[in-house]
């Protein structure tokens, strides 16, 4: 009896502990971002990102309040480091409300594309 409730509780740490990881979940709770807009650009591919330019122009006309915490983060750079673990393809668009990424567009793709989600999400925030 004594040791079948210590093989109880070893296992149950033992599932527990193994339940915590240091794994990207996607959620950017170590950056504190309420709301904010993120913009991955690798500089050495700028032709790719000509839809992406385009719709960042488009989207900060129609909502000029939302690109109050707007970064740019550049491929190889040592403030991309801090904002790496959200995203590893470039050029990218990530949406971040409440330190969860709400939406995320990747890889070399049409203008409409990108502003599609990325304005339904916008349309979202008060």
């Amino acid at each position: 009896m004594k040791y079948s409730f210590l093989f109880v509780l070893l296992l149950g740490n033992i599932v527990f502990l193994s339940s915590c990881s240091l794994q990207n979940d996607g959620t950017a709770a170590g950056l504190n971002i309420e709301k904010g807009i993120l913009f991955y650009s690798d500089e050495s591919n700028i032709n790719e990102e000509d839809s992406y330019y385009e719709a960042l122009i488009e989207l900060k006309e129609t909502y000029p309040s939302h690109f109050d915490n707007y970064v740019i983060v550049a491929k190889n750079k040592n403030h991309a480091s801090s904002f790496a673990f959200l995203n590893d393809t470039y050029p990218a668009l990530l949406v971040v409300e409440d330190n969860e990424v709400i939406c995320k567009v990747v890889g070399n793709i049409p203008k409409k594309e990108i502003l599609t989600p990325i304005s339904n999400t916008l349309d979202t925030w008060k």
